[in-house]
């Protein structure tokens, strides 16, 4: 009976040995988290640490040329090309004085003959020819010859006087003979911006005449 005690005390003297925690397997997800977040993590430390220092110039070597200033040279405008304006090759103006002979409303006598004289100016850029003409344009010519040819080669700037000879109409009233010169070519041209406007002669016949009857 006493051996039993013993064995009994001996039994209950033992510690109590736990039972065994079951072993936990990590999982794969979190462990993939855990690291993004920590990479995540420093990467910020070390932007953070970047920010906080002090910017540093990197000095250039002692054999380095220093760069060299190019001046900026002012451009000038280009000036705008000026237009010009073609000259007119075939143009007349009036000369000074115009009307060399029988001014506008001359009063003259059925059937009475007169010469007309216009002072003209070439003021084109071609030279009139002996070939050039002086013609008959509108109105009445009173009985002229209705083309003329010119006495003399006009120049650009010089004048000429042309003269062409008329006779009065028989019946009262005024009358108007308007002239142009015209081109080897055929063109016409006179006075005017356009060179487009005929000289004339204006006359006015004022009384039949009448012959004076002799004595027998």
């Amino acid at each position: 009976m006493g051996l039993g005690i013993l064995l009994f005390m001996a039994g209950a003297c033992q510690p109590e040995v736990p039972a065994a925690l079951p072993s936990a397997t990590p999982d794969a997800a979190a462990l993939r988290q855990t690291a993004a977040a920590l990479v995540t993590q420093a990467a910020q430390q070390t932007e953070t640490a970047l920010a906080l220092l002090p910017p540093t110039a990197t000095p250039l070597p002692s054999d380095t040329p220093a760069p060299t200033v190019i001046p900026t040279l002012a451009r000038s405008q280009t000036p705008a090309p000026s237009q010009t304006l073609p000259g007119v090759c075939n143009q007349v103006s009036a000369g000074t004085p115009f009307d060399l002979t029988i001014p506008d409303g001359t009063a003259l006598l059925a059937g009475q003959g007169f010469t007309k004289t216009w002072r003209l100016v070439n003021s084109g850029t071609c030279k009139w020819t002996r070939l050039y003409q002086l013609v008959f344009f509108s109105g009445n010519s009173m009985g002229a010859h209705q083309e003329n040819y010119l006495p003399v080669e006009v120049e650009p700037g010089a004048a000429v006087d042309l003269s062409v000879n008329f006779v009065a109409p028989q019946e009262l009233g005024v009358y108007q003979s308007n002239w142009m010169l015209r081109a080897p070519d055929g063109t016409l041209f006179g006075l005017g911006r356009n060179a487009d406007g005929p000289f004339w002669v204006k006359i006015v016949v004022v009384e039949t005449f009448t012959p004076t009857a002799t004595g027998q």
